[in-house]
């Protein structure tokens, strides 16, 4: 298959998944429950826990743990205690790449304008 062939069924893939990628996403937008899935990234923890470390309500963390638990993003393993979905980590390191990515090429491009302004000024300097 070549290259054109996947992006054409990779883009008809992505329409006809858009509904719930776009309820996903929507899912990890909000700030606490995005806070929660990277809580949860290095291990289970309690509910006592999440309570502490997000500063919620009792009631509004549950809220958040079940949206989380509709979307597959997070599981209950056992009475109190939530540990973070496969699909939950991967959604995470997905934004955690694309971000970095994004952060290191508007590096790259704010160094190569640095770098012609000085050339520029050094040849400009040069002229005279």
């Amino acid at each position: 298959m070549d290259k054109k062939s996947n992006l054409d069924s990779s883009g008809e893939f992505l329409l006809n998944s858009s509904a719930e990628i776009v309820s996903i996403l929507k899912t990890i937008a909000h700030k606490k429950r995005f806070e929660i899935l990277i809580l949860l990234l290095d291990g289970p923890l309690t509910f006592q826990i999440l309570l502490e470390e997000t500063n919620l309500k009792k009631s509004a963390l549950a809220n958040h743990l079940n949206d989380l638990k509709e979307k597959s993003l997070v599981e209950k393993i056992q009475h109190g205690t939530y540990k973070i979905t496969d699909d939950g980590k991967t959604y995470i390191k997905s934004i955690e790449t694309a971000y970095r990515e994004n952060i290191t090429l508007k590096r790259k491009i704010e160094e190569t304008k640095q770098r012609l302004k000085l050339t520029k000024s050094f040849l400009e300097r040069n002229k005279k």
